[in-house]
């Protein structure tokens, strides 16, 4: 779509564009190999429009990977309700809640979860954001694990965001796979870290 043929929008509206021609294309291409001229095309908007926006591509790019890393616990998180007696037949809607979150967002999950390279200060923030998805897992097992050993609880939580990770990029690389197949192996892994790490994991497909 050209500028010139937009129709007329909102500011709100042409963020929104410009943000999901953006996630599109740094996901698809990379951040390096995508430009701000790209983005203005594709969003069908001019470059001067684009920066009333956003200062940079950087300041872009850093925008959506926090919107994406927000929106992905939030879908898992969703399932979850604290305080239960035992809260690890939640496990399983979690996970399904989290995959069903990739399926309908694949580019906004391949650029989070992703590598990103050419850019020192998007790649550390996107290191911090895998970081806070690491606490969060790390909270969550102590919820789910009684009495977890707290020099454990750290490494542990890093595992189960490197499994979710590595589990979504596989299944992003697969697409021709049904959906079923990452869930259950997704599912039989981390049930297997929680029972490791002493938590008697029930309700789950074995």
């Amino acid at each position: 779509m050209t500028p010139d043929a937009s129709p007329r929008l909102t500011a709100a509206q042409r963020r929104e564009r410009i943000e999901q021609a953006a996630v599109q294309l740094f996901a698809r291409n990379g951040y390096t190999a995508t430009t701000v001229e790209d983005i203005a095309r594709a969003a069908g908007v001019t470059k001067p429009m684009l920066y009333r926006h956003f200062e940079s591509k950087q300041e872009l790019c850093v925008a959506l990977l926090e919107r994406s890393r927000d929106a992905l616990i939030a879908a898992a998180l969703g399932r979850f309700t604290p305080g239960m007696a035992d809260p690890a037949p939640q496990v399983p809607a979690m996970l399904e809640a989290w995959l069903g979150h990739v399926e309908q967002h694949p580019d906004e999950a391949r650029l989070l979860l992703a590598p990103i390279g050419g850019d020192p200060e998007v790649a550390r923030v996107q290191r911090d954001l895998h970081a806070r998805q690491a606490a969060t897992q790390t909270a969550l097992l102590r919820e789910f694990v009684p009495g977890l050993d707290e020099a454990e609880a750290e490494p542990l939580g890093e595992i189960v965001r490197a499994t979710l990770v590595a589990v979504a990029l596989w299944w992003l690389d697969h697409p021709e796979v049904a959906r079923e197949v990452p869930s259950r192996a997704l599912l039989r892994a981390v049930q297997g870290i929680l029972t490791a790490a002493g938590a008697p994991v029930q309700g789950g497909r074995r």
